[in-house]
């Protein structure tokens, strides 16, 4: 089991942090103090570390002491809204990364996997020598080193689980529900400057723009590096191109890559308010969101294009 540790003096904030961590399989320690951290690091060291920004705790100077002491754990520091220029104050303290609030467990987990994949890769490619950054690799095998494909994965299986319960439901009780696929657009061309730190706070500030883009009730799954799977229960087709369209925007807010763009692909259900109904399905719902992300990348890419599946009348409803 990999551990963590979180420093974090706010048992709120420690609390979600531990849920969304041990929901992950990770054996997590919390601390609230920097002392107390130093010393969990020298007596039992975890895989990584999680470090706050507090009037109470100084997570940037507790990173700067656990470089020092432990330069082989990765650092992930945790800054407020508010703060500023939070990207570069981590770089400076030798953080490995940050996020920024409000954090969802999407973010958190995904961002933490990237980080021990990192430290994994780089310990496997160099073992002799002083990590050094790893040459640019293609978008399919960075996927499978940060084990965000698609099928087998755990959060896309619980993607599939969730979505062929919430069928059934929007089928018996005849509420919309859409699923969106994004795929940010020449990826791989454009993050080919960075290296494998930048890539992976790259990759959390993209997850927390689109995690900040819709409601505690949306799910948002990565599959592979630069693409994810949007489910909006109770979404019909006029609510999903809203969100789909501020999603586009958000994106272009990357602060390392600017003016970023997305190609989307929507798919859309909604029940008819008479009994008989055409069938649905998680099978159906993917092809036809794939369908739709082809034709968006044909057209030249930074477009949200749909298929909304038809509910002809007198269709005998589906047997549940």
């Amino acid at each position: 089991m990999r551990s963590a540790l979180i420093a974090e003096p706010a048992i709120p904030v420690a609390t979600a942090l531990r849920r969304f961590l041990e929901s992950a399989g990770y054996a997590v320690i919390v601390v609230s103090t920097a002392s107390e951290a130093l010393r969990e690091v020298r007596t039992s060291p975890p895989e990584v570390v999680l470090a706050s920004l507090t009037p109470t705790l100084d997570g940037e100077e507790l990173c700067r002491e656990l470089k020092q002491e432990a330069p082989g754990i990765p650092v992930l520091l945790l800054y407020m809204p508010e703060e500023e220029n939070p990207e570069e104050r981590s770089a400076k303290a030798g953080a490995d990364a940050c996020l920024v609030g409000p954090l969802k467990r999407t973010t958190v987990v995904t961002c933490v996997g990237l980080l021990l994949q990192l430290y994994e890769t780089r310990a496997a490619s160099r073992p002799p020598a002083p990590p050094a950054p790893p040459e640019a690799e293609s978008e399919d095998s960075m996927a499978r080193k940060l084990g965000l494909e698609g099928p087998g994965s755990a959060d896309f299986d619980f993607l599939k689980r969730l979505l062929l319960m919430e069928v059934k439901r929007s089928r018996r009780y005849r509420y919309p529900i859409a699923l969106l696929l994004l795929e940010l657009d020449q990826l791989t061309e454009r993050t080919a400057h960075l290296g494998a730190s930048q890539r992976t706070t790259l990759l959390a500030e993209m997850l927390g723009l689109i995690s900040g883009g819709v409601r505690d009730i949306d799910v948002i799954v990565p599959t592979t590096e630069g693409k994810f799977v949007a489910f909006f229960p109770h979404t019909p087709k006029v609510g999903a191109l809203i969100v789909a369209e501020r999603l586009r925007q958000r994106l272009k807010t990357l602060s390392r890559l600017p003016n970023m763009s997305v190609s989307m692909g929507l798919s859309v259900f909604e029940p008819s308010p008479v009994r008989g109904q055409t069938q649905v399905s998680f099978g159906n719902l993917m092809k036809d969101a794939s369908e739709a992300l082809r034709k968006a990348q044909a057209d030249g890419g930074d477009r949200v294009e749909f298929i909304e599946r038809e509910n002809p009348e007198g269709e005998p409803p589906p047997e549940d």
